[in-house]
């Protein structure tokens, strides 16, 4: 008992020192700069679109995954980037997307910012700018995107899994108390009834509707170009530049020249990322979830259910 006692301690000052060296340490260190560490305001706000796409918090582990983009706080940040003056928005995409709400409330932040006209937007394509991420890239001005990166699938997929055949075997039964009939829709553990099936298809066919149409504002394109390419395929990003998914071919590099240039800044732009993630940032849930006698609330796993993914 006594070494729990002490190991308890030491955990709990190792937090609070930690946390006390967060506090102190500056809040938007730069994570890319052509001319190392950057001074003075930041003139390009760069935005990492990375891992899976929910409404989690920025870096946060997500379940049998990485990290991955947390939509409400990347909002909140973006609007900050807004308040501190920088002159353009870079979104360094490299995801195969994410849950249907979280991409679509970033890319209306995004659609926003555009519209007001103050601030420039500009995506880099990585290795995957796929769904979800493709959705949200679609807010830019421009898009770039490496010659080889995976772009596009335009979709919306909702998926579940029927157990009951192998349950049958194992002699295992699933008992069901319900208050209504659908309350149990996507249960794995029976055969989906046409009617369920008939209630999913219209989510999954509404939430396609608005995706396409959120692309199709984004590009500046006539809905029917856009549904011709948008049957869920994945392009490289020579073929995506043909279908007219982006508008030019280049690395990330050649994306920050690109923006650079847009909002006529003359030498090395000063690029200051929004959404690095601190030390405590990344250790904070895992702790939560150890340590029960912590404060709960706040950096918490994510829990919405995988089930209507773009």
């Amino acid at each position: 008992m006594k070494i729990d006692r002490i190991l308890a301690g030491l955990l709990i000052a190792a937090c609070f020192f930690s946390g006390l060296a967060v506090f102190l340490s500056p809040r938007s260190a730069p994570s890319f700069s052509f001319g190392g560490e950057m001074k003075g305001p930041a003139d390009i706000a760069l935005f990492e679109i990375s891992g899976i796409i929910s409404d989690g918090e920025l870096g946060e582990p997500f379940p049998s995954s990485g990290s991955n983009t947390g939509a409400g706080q990347l909002m909140s940040r973006i609007q900050q980037a807004e308040k501190d003056g920088v002159k353009a928005i870079l979104l360094k995409v490299n995801s195969p997307g994410g849950t249907a709400a979280a991409s679509q409330a970033v890319f209306e932040e995004l659609m926003r910012v555009r519209k007001e006209g103050k601030v420039k937007i500009v995506a880099s394509c990585g290795d995957v700018a796929a769904s979800g991420a493709y959705y949200i890239s679609a807010a830019a001005d421009r898009i770039l995107a490496n010659p080889a990166s995976t772009v596009g699938s335009i979709g919306v997929i909702l998926h579940t899994t029927d157990v009951s055949g192998l349950m049958g075997k194992l002699g295992v039964r699933a008992a069901v108390i319900k208050s209504g009939t659908y309350k149990d829709i996507l249960s794995p553990y029976r055969a989906m009834t046409p009617s369920e099936k008939s209630i999913l298809q219209v989510l999954v066919d509404e939430t396609y509707g608005q995706f396409v149409e959120g692309v199709a504002r984004g590009r500046r394109q006539p809905l029917a170009t856009v549904k011709a390419v948008a049957d869920g395929r994945i392009f490289t990003g020579t073929a995506a530049l043909k279908a007219g998914l982006i508008d030019d071919l280049g690395s990330y590099p050649d994306a920050v020249r690109f923006t650079a240039k847009l909002v006529g800044l003359k030498g090395e732009p000063n690029i200051r990322n929004y959404t690095s993630v601190s030390f405590w940032e990344k250790v904070m849930p895992r702790l939560e979830s150890c340590l029960p006698f912590l404060p709960q609330g706040g950096l918490n796993w994510n829990k919405i259910p995988l089930s209507l993914m773009e």
